[in-house]
């Protein structure tokens, strides 16, 4: 039988490997996001730094699953005064708490899409 201490590393170098990835792949279509949509690139990836800081913090607390709103509203505190910098520069309306958690929400579901699936 394994011990904890193992089971928490084996569950931190897969999340470490499924972040990596994930950030790697931000980095790597941020110039090509930024062409289609001027700055909006370094806005996601601050939003998956976040979201990756928050699941991190979950994981060394030993509260993965079950946390996902204090997660949620972790990132969208960090993530707020970034989105709506952007929306000022964009001339974009002021975003509200609902569109700023709806797009935090949005940025989650990507990393998500982005999971190995399983083989049969």
């Amino acid at each position: 039988m394994a011990s904890f201490k193992t089971i928490l590393a084996d569950v931190g170098n897969g999340l470490k490997k499924f972040f990596g990835v994930a950030t790697t792949l931000a980095q790597d279509v941020e110039p090509l996001v930024d062409i289609a949509f001027p700055g909006f690139a370094a806005l996601y990836n601050s939003a998956v730094a976040e979201a990756v800081k928050a699941e991190a913090l979950a994981i060394a607390a030993g509260n993965q699953t079950g946390t996902g709103a204090q997660k949620l509203a972790l990132v969208v505190a960090a993530i707020t005064p970034s989105v709506t910098s952007y929306a000022a520069a964009n001339g974009l309306a002021a975003p509200t708490a609902a569109t700023i958690t709806n797009y935090a929400n949005a940025v989650v579901a990507t990393l998500n899409a982005l999971q190995a699936q399983p083989t049969a």
